[in-house]
């Protein structure tokens, strides 16, 4: 029979006919099997204290609302932007051309910002900031900063989200849609923003 010696099987050997109780705990995955004192101390003791240096970029107006709600929050080296263009910003934007602003009006400048940014979070609530999302994403590319995205649902319909998720699917190596606002502090959070 397959798994007759394996420890990680032993609940499942229990209940086949011909076989004895378990006579030691069942190993619930084979990771816990690294419990030994000897083992043990390969384990990380602690928890990660390194945190991200994040920058949210919000494409359209109603994602810029929803950031805005969240700016106040205590966050550790994260820069809120919002992309001050209100028409198309084509693919083909130069990076220092890109217009954007802080929560203060304050304009800023995505090449200074990007610069030692660990991760950069995009959202949007509708597709018409392709180009824009495009423009940050390549730059993130070129300096290896991990780049996801975060599609706003709420009051949305399921055609006007695909529509958004469409929108940042070539950008984002992560892409979240998220049925509230509350969820953007919680994917912040989990990212170390």
């Amino acid at each position: 029979m397959p798994h007759d010696s394996d420890d990680i099987f032993e609940a499942d050997n229990a209940t086949r006919r011909d076989r004895g109780p378990v006579d030691h705990p069942t190993m619930l995955s084979s990771c816990s099997r690294a419990a030994t004192a000897e083992e043990a101390r390969y384990r990380v003791q602690y928890p990660n204290s390194m945190t991200r240096s994040s920058r949210i970029f919000a494409l359209d107006e109603a994602a810029a609302e929803a950031m805005y709600g969240i700016t106040e929050e205590p966050w550790n080296d994260a820069h809120f932007l919002t992309l001050a263009a209100r028409g198309k910003v084509s693919p083909d934007t130069r990076p220092e051309d890109l217009p954007l602003s802080r929560p203060d009006g304050a304009a800023a400048s995505l090449l200074d910002e990007i610069e030692g940014a660990d991760v950069v979070v995009l959202l949007a609530s509708d597709g018409t900031s392709e180009g824009a999302a495009e423009v940050i994403a390549r730059e993130c590319f070129e300096r290896r900063i991990m780049c996801a995205g975060l599609a706003l649902g709420q009051g949305r319909s399921d055609a006007a989200v695909a529509t958004v998720v469409n929108s940042m699917r070539r950008f984002a190596r992560v892409l979240v849609v998220a049925q509230d606002d509350d969820f953007i502090p919680a994917m912040l959070t989990a990212l170390r923003a």
